[in-house]
């Protein structure tokens, strides 16, 4: 009895530490865009716009998880515990390189977009992954799409074009350039299709080599953190900046600079903390994202996702980052009933009733569709590699047919 309550009570924190950590991240990384703090280009206080100095933060925190995992893994093999979960640990870290290349183009650009539109949006806009996601397994993984994931991803569509007008609205209303939030908006619409591109390399070439997930995102935040690093020099020295805000300036016009970028987090503590807080969350958000899988289930893993999204939308309108608008609760219901659509967790349950599901997905047994979707959710979100990604079309649901 004791065990079991022990084992419940673990489950809700890692629940509770998986919500906590993902809203902490994105509200975090957007506080840190509105600190102002003096710097060095131009020397009076401004705006931390820095995206890829926060990108760069953010594989520090990914590679953390490396630094876990050998804990993990040395001290099972100190007590001489059983290591056949970890893998055979035969594949060479540069299998990650690729993903993690677009992972710091990815992250970059949503982050630029984070700093021009709401941090609510930036959460629900993310979605737009599964529609380039499945187009892309179509192509390159072979897999086959039913009517459930078309109707999901119609629904996802709809859902980002209500956002999208809100956004445009809500950003009238709440003094800022319409402009600049639909750009910021498209950013981080046009960041998924690279994120996409990096999940299905991750599929076809990283998946079959069996690397526990906790090791690959550590391996991605170690190679994303070199890329980025190494990037950040001749970046300096471009005389052209990202889009912005319209207050946003430089003395000197450069792509990133990121000297400006470290005396400003140095400068005011409340940014050091922001900035923190974001490498920080990182971490303890993969490992409890991976927890929950494992523990709990793949299924209450997209709920929770969903939750953290309901509260950054709450704290945004709390703090008055934003105002309110029915367009965004609209399209945030959109977005879920889409994804959860998309991974037959809506119809499977209603067509098996009236037995009719194996018409509607191809002929697949009559109590297969739930089962293998979960499945096949589980396996991906095991499998996955990658930050805050949501899960890809596996070849386990091509199979229901």
């Amino acid at each position: 009895m004791d065990s079991f309550n022990g084992r419940t009570l673990f489950k809700i924190f890692i629940s509770i530490l998986m919500v906590s950590t993902g809203t902490i991240n994105t509200l975090a990384t957007k506080w840190a865009d509105t600190i102002m703090a003096k710097g060095t280009n131009p020397k009076p206080e401004h705006n931390f716009i820095h995206p890829y100095v926060q990108t760069l933060g953010m594989f520090v925190g990914e590679a953390s998880c490396l630094v876990a995992f050998q804990i993990i893994y040395f001290y099972h093999k100190f007590k001489r515990k059983d290591l056949s979960k970890f893998g055979p640990q035969k594949f060479s870290p540069f299998i990650f390189l690729i993903p993690a290349c677009c992972d710091v183009l990815g992250t970059s650009t949503m982050y630029v977009g984070l700093n021009l539109t709401f941090a609510s949006s930036f959460q629900m806009l993310r979605g737009a992954v599964i529609i380039f996601t499945a187009l892309l397994s179509v192509g390159f993984l072979g897999n086959k799409l039913h009517l459930y994931h078309w109707v999901g991803m119609l629904t996802v569509i709809v859902g980002l074009i209500v956002v999208g007008l809100g956004d445009v609205i809500g950003g009238n209303s709440s003094g800022q350039d319409a402009n600049s939030v639909l750009t910021g908006d498209l950013l981080i619409v046009a960041a998924q299709i690279i994120a996409a591109i990096q999940m299905t390399v991750e599929e076809k070439f990283v998946k079959g080599y069996d690397v526990p997930a906790l090791q690959g995102v550590g391996w991605e935040g170690i190679f994303g953190f070199t890329v980025v690093g190494v990037a950040l020099f001749p970046m300096y020295f471009i005389p052209w900046h990202l889009p912005s805000g319209p207050d946003f300036w430089q003395d000197h016009t450069r792509f990133e600079d990121a000297i400006d970028g470290v005396n400003q987090i140095f400068y005011i503590p409340t940014l050091t903390l922001a900035f923190l807080g974001t490498v920080v969350s990182i971490a303890f958000f993969n490992f409890a994202g991976l927890s929950v899988t494992r523990e709990v289930s793949a299924t209450t893993r997209m709920v929770l996702d969903s939750v953290r999204t309901f509260f950054i939308w709450v704290f945004g309108l709390a703090i008055q980052w934003q105002q309110f608008n029915y367009f965004q609760p609209i399209g945030f219901v959109l977005l879920i009933t889409g994804t959860f659509i998309y991974y037959n967790m809506i119809f499977a349950p209603i067509m098996k009733r009236l037995r009719i599901w194996p018409s509607f997905c191809g002929g697949a047994d009559e109590d297969a569709p739930k089962n293998e979707s979960i499945k096949a959710l589980e396996q991906t979100f095991n499998s996955s590699t990658s930050l805050e990604k949501e899960p890809l079309l596996t070849k386990s649901q091509s199979k229901l047919n």
